[in-house]
């Protein structure tokens, strides 16, 4: 079995919102038939040398796929999930189907979802709407094998918005919608979280992913979107001109939790967990600057969930239901090495009121202070130049990254290259590696609560 870092060593070539953010992206489960009826929506290669760590993963942050095969005609595209994700909510501004819809070409075949009822409803708005034609021939399916079976329906590419629990498995019949759809030469635009699954097993599942991917000359990216931002490449290219390294990247992400009213996320058995769930947005965009993290120089601490937290959403919502085992550390900070030899800090805390959240990232190295601030509401950039003491904003265009990434990837399936793609699958692999490490490093010097009195 290979491991990632050898699976990335072989690889042959190689997000952000202008909206408020909030706590879950909202997906519905498919593919699993024991779900209720109802179904509710649920919510660049530079080789490096290896450093003599127990785990080294030596792969800067972007690995560039070999190619697939250029596609003439149409791209149908199948929804697996009828939530928010692939449909939008009041939640956020995720909406792949709207932004799909805007692009020539493509045409959409089938909403997969156990709730048939949802997925219906959502064909019949979409095809009352501008761009009602294409969706005139979309069928619905209660799982994804169905789908594969109607040939007229069987899409080029999927979009995988469903759970992590749902999805992300190597051998779960119920959760293993990737490699079988991989097999069945479909195109694959996966949501994070990869799943909740062990590292060790994502990283099989990425290798395998891989295999067939360059076998059936096929593409499959991850939404991590915050690497199509004019915050991050703005950020990049200051880097670049300046030839500097990165010697240190500090993240701080203070999450509003009142009206996160979903029970799943609070659940780590569903979500992950919140490094799992939310943070990997910024464990992938350290990489994205740093190169990879190194398991055996993680040092982690947290506050675990019998912290009381006084604005919780009233039952049944919030983690009122959920046992005290399964529920979310209010506190995680994390410290460790990168392959570069830079240095990173991640702080995630579940802890601020209302729905509007407080992050940022700062990149430290010689002469340079570089700091992305709030990527989720109001994004800005600010950087301290060598040789001065001021601090300068840098101009920022007002993209739509989802389009971008949505874009991104219709192109490279129409090109056959996927080299503008940002974020594929076995290097996505490594944030969700990267983030489980943290999470369990954490787990293991966790206090239950913070007490005033000592």
């Amino acid at each position: 079995m290979l491991s990632l870092t050898e699976l990335a060593l072989t690889a042959v070539h190689i997000a952000l919102p202008h909206a408020r953010s909030y706590g879950v992206q909202a997906r519905s489960v498919a593919g699993i038939t024991s779900w209720p009826a109802q179904g509710l929506p649920l919510t660049v290669c530079r080789h490096a040398k290896a450093r003599s760590h127990t785990v080294s993963t030596v792969c800067a942050s972007r690995i560039v796929h070999a190619g697939a095969s250029k596609f003439n005609g149409e791209v149908k595209v199948a929804f697996i999930g009828a939530g928010g994700i692939n449909f939008g909510s009041p939640e956020g501004p995720w909406n792949h189907s709207a932004r799909l819809q805007l692009l020539p070409d493509v045409t959409f075949s089938a909403i997969v979802d156990p709730n048939q009822k949802l997925a219906q409803e959502r064909i019949d708005t979409l095809q009352k709407g501008e761009h009602g034609d294409k969706w005139k021939n979309t069928k619905v399916f209660p799982n994804y094998q169905a789908m594969l079976e109607d040939a007229a329906s069987k899409p080029t590419a999927a979009f995988i918005g469903v759970p992590p629990k749902y999805h992300g498995a190597l051998e779960d019949p119920k959760a293993n919608l990737e490699l079988e759809m991989a097999k069945a030469g479909v195109h694959l635009f996966v949501e994070k979280p990869l799943s909740v699954r062990p590292a060790a097993e994502v990283a099989e599942l990425a290798h395998q992913l891989k295999h067939i991917q360059d076998k059936n000359n096929i593409i499959i990216a991850v939404g991590y979107m915050f690497r199509y931002s004019a915050l991050a490449q703005a950020a990049k290219k200051i880097l670049r001109e300046h030839e500097a390294t990165p010697l240190a990247v500090i993240a701080r992400y203070a999450c509003a939790y009142s009206d996160i009213r979903k029970k799943d996320w609070w659940d780590t058995s569903l979500s992950g967990g919140p490094i799992v769930e939310q943070a990997t947005h910024f464990v992938d965009l350290m990489r994205f600057f740093a190169g990879e993290i190194l398991q055996d120089t993680i040092k982690a601490v947290s506050v675990g969930p019998q912290q009381e937290l006084t604005d919780m959403p009233a039952p049944p919502e919030g983690e009122h239901e959920v046992p005290m085992d399964r529920r979310i550390n209010r506190v995680t900070a994390a410290v460790f090495h990168f392959s570069s030899g830079a240095v990173g800090s991640l702080t995630h805390s579940l802890v601020l009121h209302t729905s509007y959240y407080q992050t940022e990232l700062e990149i430290l190295a010689d002469g340079l202070h570089i700091i992305l601030m709030d990527p989720y509401n109001a994004p800005k950039l600010k950087v301290r130049y060598p040789h001065s003491s001021e601090y300068k904003e840098v101009p920022l265009d007002d993209r739509d990254v989802y389009l971008i990434e949505a874009e991104t990837f219709i192109n490279a399936i129409k090109t056959g290259d996927a080299d503008k793609i940002e974020s594929l699958y076995e290097d996505s692999a490594l944030s969700y590696q990267a983030t489980q490490w943290i999470t369990d490093a954490s787990s293991e010097n966790r206090h239950e609560k913070s007490d005033p009195k000592t």
